[in-house]
């Protein structure tokens, strides 16, 4: 992987003499930004205004992210309200909509909101890391969107659409310097490479130093080393195929964020290190604590590639094949217990191997009907072991003192999944005239995943004796004869997605629709320290019906106006939930929650007030509520959940954005920008514990500058969380303590940017 990074920068002033020598104009035709500034989607797998699609969608150019500092999905709460990121204790990043998420720490786990990347999908959340970058939009969905994006998007779908190559030359480079020592440094070349060929590469690296302190020494954490890289295609292979190849890849060997201590809740009580009720507890966002021997940090790169193909059969029917090969690995160093103690230390260590492939017809009759008919296949292959050490933990010191055995070491906790999916789908839009158009769809899905899970046996070898399996095997785990062995599990499923609807056009400034669908998210098998096999059963899948009514109003040029209400009936929610182990104490466990629901309204404002000034503000409301449902909450209580919020799913989020553009002499032009972004508080884990609250925040960005009229230069200071808010992303419970995850504090810096 180093060598590709090596020849992939060689390649670019390779392109860009080649594209500089090339005098002969590409045909590529763009599709951003209409000519009245209205963003063009692909929501629905053919391009129109956003204004058109009859669902509640998102939508921002590639521009607009960058000017609102979003570098990945993470970033995207900023501009669209219902969207939660919660960091989870392991480092894999956990995506919700409108309260429709899946908290889990493994990177098998299959998320609730899926990410794509130029439709292509990111099947797991730890892939998502490279897909900001270089783009022309981003599109988010909401609701279930198990029709034309595949079986695991219950709560939305985030599709990345790459800038593709140009009809001239063009290039571009920026810079960037800001607090603790961040810096970035990328550009790219585009242009035509004879007649029919256009190409693309772009690149990226963002390096920083720490800006998190422990609070019990001298010791400092946080520094960022993230590469990123995109070279792309598109080929007019003939009059009616046409190609866009693309392969990407990026390296990110940066630090991992380590945890604030809120509380001390030992496992075991009598086996409780003394040590831990001297650690300092976190007041400030940059206080933290970690193991200084494990030094969080990742070393984890991907590699993936993307070809589609479109053949227009007819002058209305077109066949298109899509194909992605993503290949992920990881090796990464994390502490979740926020001490200097081995309570939680952990090296994870994992792989992903992930094929896609799609074909689909799609088509137009009569006036303004359209269809999609199609099917694809999906392999997916991932490996992951989590070494695990926690010979200052309360559960294994309790051995030493009940047992008088050794204390068990390193523990490798590993799991094999082979996941296929098989999937068939058609979808059709008729119109019954040029104002009612009515819409559905069925996707039949089929999925098998083969499971293998194993708690290994200590270091040095004491865990086995304690558990009283002779020998030294291979697992500890209790399988049904009594002996320590590998768990084997296979979990067949299929469903039944399907969508109708309705939109109502009375003219071209209006559109009303009312949407109901179904969505499912396949089950779950959970990776865990297990001491009994059960503990890998499976969460099994959830479905997700969904009934919504809303509305785009476009009165005049000046202004936008789109709203919503929904209701999702929800059946088997996947959460990660607890049981008491002897003599563990409480350990996780993946579990289904029967019933439950969300109800909740949107609303949009785009004012254009005066020329220069656009104003764009949402507000999001999510009403959560779980239904009969018995579990043990996180401190080992058993207890009924009824009537309670889900985790993490604050009830109120907003945004709004504030740019203004002006002339400031000559052909030079000023502008000022701002972002504020709002949630309410919500909390960490069943059973609503205060300790885990989450307090709800506004953090506020700024920017300003000046740029030329054209675009070729642009210069501007900005401000990120300028008011230097203190606020929480997660807070867990995890073996012996109660931890969170501060945000970032105040940032600034200056960026400057050409293009020509």
């Amino acid at each position: 992987m180093k060598s590709m990074r090596h020849l992939a920068t060689a390649s670019a002033f390779t392109v860009a003499a080649v594209l500089a020598a090339s005098g002969t104009a590409y045909a590529q035709e763009s599709d951003e930004v209409a000519d009245s500034g209205v963003i063009i989607v692909t929501a629905t797998k053919r391009a129109e205004s956003v204004n058109d699609v009859p669902m509640s969608i998102t939508a921002a150019s590639g521009d607009d992210l960058v000017a609102a500092g979003i570098r990945s999905a993470d970033d995207l709460g900023k501009i669209v309200p219902g969207f939660t990121f919660t960091q989870s204790a392991y480092s894999t990043p956990v995506y919700s909509l409108r309260g429709v998420g899946f908290y889990n720490y493994d990177i098998a786990s299959t998320p609730t909101v899926t990410v794509y990347q130029d439709e292509a999908p990111l099947p797991f959340s730890a892939m998502s890391r490279g897909a900001s970058f270089d783009l022309e939009r981003v599109e988010v969905l909401k609701g279930p969107q198990g029709l034309l994006f595949g079986s695991n998007s219950t709560g939305g779908a985030v599709n990345y659409i790459a800038a593709r190559p140009t009809s001239s030359f063009e290039g571009g480079i920026d810079a960037g310097y800001g607090r603790f020592n961040a810096w970035e440094l990328g550009g790219f070349v585009s242009g035509p490479l004879g007649d029919n060929v256009g190409v693309r590469l772009a690149a990226r690296h963002e390096g920083s130093g720490n800006w998190q302190r422990s609070t019990t020494r001298n010791d400092e954490l946080g520094k960022r080393n993230f590469t990123q890289m995109r070279l792309q295609f598109d080929i007019q292979a003939g009059e009616r195929l046409t190609a866009k190849l693309g392969v990407s890849a990026f390296w990110d060997k940066s630090d991992v964020q380590a945890a604030q201590l809120i509380q001390v809740n030992p496992l075991v009580s009598p086996a409780v290190d003394a040590q831990l009720f001297a650690f300092p507890l976190a007041s400030g966002a940059r206080e933290a604590d970690w193991t200084a021997s494990l030094q969080p940090k990742r070393d984890d790169r991907q590699a993936q590639a993307i070809a589609r193909f479109d053949y227009e059969i007819g002058d209305a029917v077109t066949l298109t094949s899509l194909t992605s090969y993503a290949h992920y690995k990881q090796n990464d160093r994390v502490d979740p217990d926020a001490t200097n103690l081995q309570i939680v230390d952990t090296i994870d260590r994992g792989s992903i191997k992930a094929l896609f492939q799609e074909i689909r017809l799609s088509g137009e009759f009569g006036e303004g009907s359209r269809w999609i008919i199609g099917g694809n296949y999906e392999k997916n292959k991932v490996l992951e072991t989590q070494t695990l050490t926690s010979s200052s933990g309360s559960g294994f010191r309790a051995f030493n003192l009940f047992f008088g055995a050794p204390i068990p070491d390193a523990i490798d906790i590993s799991s094999s999944q082979k996941i296929r999916n098989l999937a068939a789908f058609a979808n059709v839009d008729f119109a019954f005239n040029d104002q009612i158009t009515a819409h559905a769809g069925l996707r039949y899905t089929e999925t098998r995943d083969k499971f293998v899970g194993c708690t290994g046996n200590s270091a040095n070898g004491a865990l086995a004796p304690i558990l009283g399996i002779p020998g030294n095997p291979q697992c500890t785990q209790f399988n049904a004869t009594g002996a320590g062995a590998p768990t084997f599990n296979t979990l067949e499923e299929d469903n039944l997605s399907w969508r109708i609807g309705l939109d109502f056009t009375p003219n071209s400034d209006t559109l009303v629709y009312a949407n109901v669908s179904r969505g499912f998210k396949i089950g779950a098998f959970p990776l865990i320290p297990a001491a009994l096999a059960f503990q890998y059963d499976p969460a099994t899948q959830e479905k997700l019906t969904a009934y919504e009514v809303g509305f785009k109003l476009s009165p005049s040029r000046a202004v936008q106006i789109n709203g919503a209400v929904f209701y999702y009936d929800y059946a088997d929610k996947q959460v990660l939930g607890s049981d008491n182990v002897a003599p563990f104490g409480t350990l996780n466990r993946l579990v289904n929650i029967p019933k439950s629901k969300i109800k909740g309204a949107e609303l949009q404002l785009i004012l254009r007030p005066v020329e220069g000034l656009t104003l764009n503000g949402g507000l999001t409301y999510v009403h959560t509520r779980i239904g009969d449902f018995t579990n043990i909450d996180p401190f080992g209580v058993s207890r009924n959940f009824e009537g309670e919020a889900y985790p993490n799913t604050p009830k109120w989020q907003g945004s709004l954005a504030a740019d203004y553009e002006f002339p400031v002499w000559g052909n030079v032009n000023g502008f000022l920008g701002a972002n504020a972004t709002m949630r309410s508080k919500t909390n960490g884990g069943l059973g609503e514990y205060a300790i885990l609250n989450i307090d709800g925040y506004t953090l506020l960005d700024l920017r300003a500058g000046v740029g030329s009229d054209d675009d070729r230069w642009k210069l501007s200071i900005w401000g990120r969380n300028i008011t230097d808010k203190y606020y929480w992303t997660n807070a867990y419970r995890i073996a012996d303590v109660s931890a969170r995850f501060a945000g970032k504090p105040a940032t600034y810096g200056a960026t400057l940017s050409f293009r020509y």
